[in-house]
């Protein structure tokens, strides 16, 4: 029984041993520079010894392989032939030599000096952990524990006072930043007083980088972001309204103060006047394209309806030209206040937060359009006057009414000699609404027995006498 067993260890052993082949790999093509000799299964996979040589001879790696990975303990050396590296490998390694769990030591070049040891587990970091420098003292210890580092000994030591150092680093800073911050925050309640949205968006924005917890410069924030965006929407609207009414105006001044223009024989462009007579309009082209006679305000800016005015004048009635006038200057401040809102065009990114919007302040945009819109509404009511002049002229053509007729020319004249030469339109408003109201009581008047009144008015030589006795 003893031979039987003897002789069945000999054969697996035989057969192990012709199972295993020696395998050698070269630095040259003749051979002679051995670059590594492992032995490999019969499957190809490494089991056994392995040693990798440096093209001058010396061993560079070396250990035992099982099923094609290190498995145990494995020198590696430095190109010196100074020990590199010891590792151990508790379970078979990669197959490029990476320990999968277990430990490895490495070496300064002197090969005796340990750099470091480190352990793994998984191929990730666990247990213990120590490095030294060059002349064997352990600078670092710890241990790793489900991937975390935790310090020990000298390290922990050393870990706490570096978390005491960063803690009142963090205090000092954490000081200056409040500091800071409450130098910004009146900056910026100020620039939001003076409602400077952009310099206050950006102050509310640095104070709250500085103390990103404090809710009070991002409440700010929002308070000018929701604003801005407001004002944004109302500006696009109002403009769009105001442009739009322009044009409704055009055909009302079409239907209540345009010029009757014809073209004569000679193809001149005439107008007839209030005495019949023909009056020939002189045009003015700017770069090949015509003056509008009839509406000028259909003419693209007020500076050439002027010069059209001027080379015509007693064509157009003062009314006529403050109309135009009023027109083509809200028109002009509309732009220019458009463009005002588009030059603070604000892009502000806060929190992940992209926003884009208008800057410009609600209470300037309206200040500045507010005495051009007033005198331009005062122009336009204007139109009524002219309407009720052509009314009473023609009550007058059917009831003649002389002595009336020529007291009212005399007021009217007057009233358009002031129109000519006043400074300041504003100051027209009250001479506007009295006249509207003489202009009423005269077409009243045309229905009524003006005997008596004319021979009250024909001894009437002053416009404020001829009013007087109209309006009492």
């Amino acid at each position: 029984m003893k031979t039987i067993t003897i002789l069945l260890v000999s054969l697996v052993l035989s057969t192990t041993a012709f199972s295993q082949k020696l395998v050698k790999d070269y630095y040259d093509w003749a051979k002679t520079k051995i670059k590594r000799e492992y032995y490999t299964d019969a499957y190809g996979a490494l089991n056994g010894s392995y040693k990798a040589y440096s093209e001058y001879g010396g061993i560079m790696k070396q250990g035992q392989c099982k099923n094609d990975g290190p498995i145990g303990k494995w020198i590696e050396n430095y190109d010196n032939g100074k020990l590199h590296y010891i590792k151990i490998h508790d379970t078979p390694g990669t197959y490029d030599f990476q320990v999968q769990n277990g430990k490895i030591i490495a070496y300064y070049e002197d090969g005796k000096t340990i750099k470091y040891e480190r352990n793994f587990k998984n191929m990730e970091l666990d247990g213990v952990w120590k490095e030294y420098d060059e002349k064997g003292i352990l600078t670092k210890e710890g241990k790793y524990v489900n991937g975390v580092f935790e310090p020990t000994g000298i390290t922990k030591i050393k870990y706490e006072k570096e978390q005491e150092k960063q803690k009142q680093l963090e205090a000092e800073t954490l000081l200056k930043k409040t500091e800071e911050y409450k130098k910004i925050i009146p900056e910026a309640d100020k620039a939001l007083l003076l409602k400077d949205y952009n310099k206050a968006l950006q102050l509310y924005k640095s104070a709250s980088d500085l103390l990103a917890n404090e809710k009070y410069p991002k409440t700010k924030i929002s308070e000018i972001v929701e604003t801005c965006h407001t004002n944004s929407k109302f500006f696009q609207d109002y403009i769009k309204s105001q442009y739009d009414s322009l044009e409704l105006d055009k055909v009302y001044f079409a239907n209540n103060i345009s010029l009757k223009t014809i073209k004569d024989g000679y193809g001149w462009t005439v107008i007839i006047d209030e005495n019949g007579l023909s009056r020939k309009l002189y045009d003015v082209t700017d770069n090949g394209t015509k003056y509008n006679f009839e509406k000028p305000w259909e003419n693209y800016s007020w500076d050439r309806a002027k010069a059209c005015f001027e080379r015509n004048k007693g064509v157009y009635s003062p009314i006529q030209m403050i109309i135009t006038e009023q027109f083509f200057q809200y028109n002009d401040l509309l732009e220019q206040e458009e463009n005002n809102v588009k030059k603070t065009k604000y892009y502000f990114s806060f929190d992940n937060v992209n926003n884009s919007f208008y800057t410009y302040d609600k209470t300037t945009f309206f200040s500045n359009l507010s005495l051009s819109k007033k005198n331009y509404n005062l122009a336009k009511s204007m139109t009524a006057l002219e309407s009720k002049r052509t009314q009473i002229e023609r009550i007058q053509a059917q009831n003649k009414k002389k002595t009336l007729f020529s007291k009212f020319q005399l007021v009217y004249n007057d009233f358009n000699l002031t129109l000519q030469n006043n400074t300041d339109f504003a100051n027209m408003a009250g001479n506007i609404r009295e006249l509207n109201l003489f202009l009423d009581k005269v077409i009243d008047v045309y229905s009524q027995d003006t005997k008596e009144l004319e021979k009250q008015l024909k001894n009437a030589d002053t416009v404020e006498s001829i009013k007087s006795i109209i309006l009492k």
